[in-house]
């Protein structure tokens, strides 16, 4: 490392010390240190043989960047003056060209994918307006041209209502999916908690893992924070539903392993920052409560239960 490389606590530490001398904590924005000095080396010209592979990638680096900024220019300045043919733009400059029609924030571009950085550039922009030149992921670069501007308002029934189809699907999908695990559950402690017994009579699967800790994760499930229930149950308990982005999971407790009291000081900072998001997770879940029967009260969300009964009425069977 060189001066200037890292934060002022850091570096005022790190050069004051000697070859082979270790620091005692250092505190910055980026938590706690301690560091140890390995050899000081003296300031020095480097060889043109030294940096020239970091010189390459620079110049490298630079290049690319100029021409692409070059090409941005070039395009939003066509763009502004041809809005209506942005086809012919792509072409002479060997662009892709992609239409998106009623593009809303949080959508989804397939040739561009998730972008935050997308939707801000575009927001702010009128019809006929290009946005500046972004970098995406993949070394790709896009640049927006807005062809049509739609005031927000209210949708239709009609708009949403295959929305509200797949909602109401995938809610009775997802409901009789809880069923089914709770289903399982209950037949498993019927057989004095043999749950590879009775998932097998269900023809389910049954996985068994290794051990796992709080802060550790599970093949094919992911991380243990689905599993927080076990780590407080007895041996043999048999607990869930528990619904994970892929796969609604019943599990069971095999065995406790006793902690390695060695390891706290190290797993401290861990355990504060579970306790510390739970809490979190906890206000927020009392403030999304309490605004919405706030809401509910002012009269500013309303519930038309009669078009939900139709809707229902009309999926069942």
């Amino acid at each position: 490392m060189t001066r200037g490389q890292t934060v002022p606590e850091f570096e005022k530490t790190a050069f004051s010390l000697k070859p082979g001398q270790t620091s005692d904590l250092v505190k910055t924005q980026y938590g706690y240190h301690i560091i140890q000095v390995l050899q000081h080396e003296d300031a020095r010209l480097q060889p043109f043989e030294e940096a020239k592979n970091d010189l390459t990638a620079q110049w490298k680096k630079q290049s690319g960047s100029d021409a692409m900024n070059k090409i941005s220019d070039t395009a939003q300045a066509a763009l502004q003056k041809d809005p209506a043919h942005p086809e012919k733009v792509a072409a002479d400059l060997n662009m892709q060209l992609v239409r998106v029609d009623g593009h809303a924030a949080g959508q989804t571009i397939k040739e561009i994918g998730p972008s935050p950085d997308f939707d801000q550039a575009v927001e702010t922009l009128k019809k006929g307006e290009a946005s500046q030149l972004l970098a995406l992921p993949g070394n790709k670069v896009a640049l927006a041209l807005v062809t049509d501007a739609t005031p927000p308002r209210p949708q239709t029934f009609e708009e949403v209502q295959d929305q509200i189809r797949e909602t109401l699907v995938q809610g009775r999908l997802t409901t009789a999916v809880q069923n089914h695990a709770r289903e399982l559950v209950e037949k498993a402690k019927s057989m004095g908690g043999d749950l590879e017994k009775a998932a097998k009579a269900m023809g389910l699967e049954v996985k068994t893992s290794g051990e796992i800790d709080r802060s550790g994760s599970v093949e094919g499930l992911g991380s243990a924070t689905y599993l927080q229930e076990g780590f407080t149950r007895p041996d043999g308990t048999v607990f869930g539903p528990i619904s994970t982005p892929d796969a609604t999971v019943v599990a069971k407790v095999i065995q406790h392993v006793d902690p390695d009291m060695s390891k706290l000081p190290e797993q401290r900072a861990t355990l504060r920052d579970e306790i510390k998001s739970q809490k979190a997770r906890d206000r927020n879940s009392l403030f999304e409560a309490g605004l919405r029967d706030a809401l509910v009260k002012q009269g500013k969300i309303k519930i038309h239960q009669d078009v939900i009964n139709r809707l229902l009425a009309s999926y069942r069977g």
